[in-house]
């Protein structure tokens, strides 16, 4: 299902000659992350960040719906050698409403 919308989401672009940076975008909750073991072809870490919060929306709103007991904590963004590039909190992808 997020893959689904994860590429709908991307507004995929033709096949582009130049290859493009492949990024990986992990999910924590509790104790445990779960890898994206796929990744996603995208421009620039800023199109990853953009792709990761619409995921991490969807998770929440999961969340809240079902009550879960370990709830999404936080987005890892990684590279393709596994370095990590930007850790997302998972406040973060709530509107600014609902920061207050």
């Amino acid at each position: 299902m997020i893959a689904g919308n994860l590429q709908s989401s991307l507004r995929l672009r033709p096949h582009q000659s130049a290859s493009m940076p492949r990024f990986y975008i992990n999910f924590r909750n509790a104790d445990e992350i779960a890898k994206d073991d796929i990744g996603v072809e995208l421009p620039s870490l800023e199109d990853a960040r953009a792709v990761a919060l619409i995921s991490a929306r969807e998770i929440v709103a999961d969340n809240i719906k079902g009550n879960a007991k370990n709830p999404l904590e936080a987005v890892i963004i990684t590279g393709e050698s596994g370095q990590e590039l930007m850790t997302i909190p998972a406040r973060d992808v709530l509107p600014e409403s609902l920061k207050k």
